[in-house]
């Protein structure tokens, strides 16, 4: 089931971890221009902050995603790692979304979710959502495709 979240204005007060991952997003060099001006512009890091061993290193990754404050809602997903380090850096970006989710499934394995339009259907209601979930390869460093399918709306 797919669980659609409410964007919280521009103004609200914004949580440390909306904070500190607005301030790595905004001085990393791997997150692209026009995510930059949608956080400047009234864009924001969803609240809801994910947390789980994703690359297998024994902390937890994070998974933030950016709300485009408007109708396109979430627009771009990043994973946060610390690796064996202290410092965290984005191991994963997809700056190309339009009205995204994200969760974690057991394994643990990152999923987003896009909806996908038909002629006819409206902003709200999606003929179809597809699914992606994604699995981090130790041998590549890297997060690759384990499957994709598309799944209906539930009621």
């Amino acid at each position: 089931m797919l669980a659609l979240a409410v964007a919280a204005p521009a103004s609200a007060k914004l949580t440390p971890a909306q904070k500190l991952f607005t301030e790595k997003l905004l001085d990393s060099d791997q997150v692209s221009h026009s995510i930059k001006v949608t956080l400047k512009k009234g864009g924001f890091v969803s609240r809801e902050v994910l947390f789980a061993d994703l690359t297998g290193e024994g902390k937890d990754d994070a998974v933030i995603t950016v709300d485009s404050g408007g109708a396109s809602g979430v627009v771009a997903l990043y994973v946060f790692s610390a690796g064996t380090g202290k410092n965290l850096k984005v191991v994963y970006r997809n700056q190309r979304i339009y009205r995204g989710a994200a969760r974690i499934n057991p394994g643990p394995a990152l999923v987003y979710v896009l909806p996908q339009f038909q002629d006819g259907d409206e902003l709200c209601c999606p003929s179809s959502y597809r699914e992606t979930e994604l699995k981090w390869s130790a041998a590549k460093k890297r997060f690759g495709v384990a499957r994709r399918r598309t799944v209906l709306p539930t009621d």
